[in-house]
């Protein structure tokens, strides 16, 4: 199967998310007069869901997505009803490859919607929220090619940050590990936001820079081998890195992921640049 330039083409979440050869189900959203189970949603949602996608951002102590999310997935009908789809699939799964295609399929749109809900407009927009949504936007501009655009997003202007910190609490390790959260995300902003110039991939440079960041951590490897499959064609040396992204994106989906958020993230990576 040849691979996708990563620089030639824009791609769509939704078509990431779909296997080939699966449809896209038709799902009106919950009526306003219907209440739906949201115990049973709530129940899935703090076990499948949001420890990974904390863990996928780096939300830290906060945790956002297990403290704040759940009740923005309540605001909104419309995914409610793809989340009442995706357990109506899970409750009746077969074997076949075709089932198993349709729900990992609803798994990834599923995913993705609930990780977006840190950048939806009706939360308070506070400091934590804002930072897990610019990783959120990053992290999709990888997947569709799309121009990403920040403050922080020049490689020229990266600089590591200082030590202060308003809670005098947190220890020189925990300052530590959140300055190398931070300075790793930044260098994905910086990713996304230039790969789309002049229709180029993830360059060389900004993968250096990345790699001593990575910290032996599962989010980060996965996230870094998304950039390396994105990473510029025309550079020889990333040839046999880009191989073993990979292959190791591959056996993330195949059951070395910790989680189901990361196994699913690896699976659309893996469709993103594949033609």
């Amino acid at each position: 199967m040849a691979a996708v330039d990563p620089g030639s083409e824009r791609r769509s979440i939704e078509s990431i998310c779909t296997i080939a050869g699966t449809k896209v189900p038709s799902i009106p959203p919950i009526p306003p007069d219907s209440v739906p189970n949201l115990e049973s949603i709530r129940k899935v949602y703090d076990i499948a869901f949001a420890p990974g996608l904390d863990k996928l951002l780096e939300s830290g102590s906060t945790k956002w997505f297990a403290r704040a999310g759940f009740p923005h997935l309540c605001a909104d009908r419309v995914q409610l009803g793809n989340v009442l789809a995706y357990l109506t699939l899970v409750s009746n799964h077969s074997d076949t490859a075709t089932d198993s295609a349709t729900l990992a399929s609803q798994e990834a749109r599923v995913t993705w919607a609930l990780l977006e809900l840190c950048i939806r407009p009706d939360h308070d927009s506070g400091e934590e929220a804002d930072k897990l949504a610019r990783r959120c936007r990053a992290l999709g501009s990888l997947f569709t090619g799309e121009p990403f655009s920040s403050p922080t997003a020049s490689i020229a202007d990266f600089v590591h940050q200082d030590d202060t910190d308003p809670e005098p609490k947190t220890s020189a390790l925990e300052k530590q590990i959140a300055r190398r959260s931070d300075e790793f995300w930044k260098l994905v902003e910086v990713a996304a936001a230039s790969q789309g110039r002049s229709g180029e991939g993830v360059s060389a440079e900004v993968l250096r820079r990345c790699r001593p960041l990575l910290d032996g951590k599962e989010n980060r490897d996965t996230i870094y081998s998304i950039m390396l499959l994105g990473s510029r064609r025309g550079n020889g040396d990333l040839t046999s890195e880009r191989e073993l992204a990979r292959r190791y994106l591959e056996s993330q989906t195949t059951g070395r992921a910790t989680n189901q958020v990361f196994a699913t993230i690896s699976g659309m990576a893996l469709r993103a640049f594949e033609a």
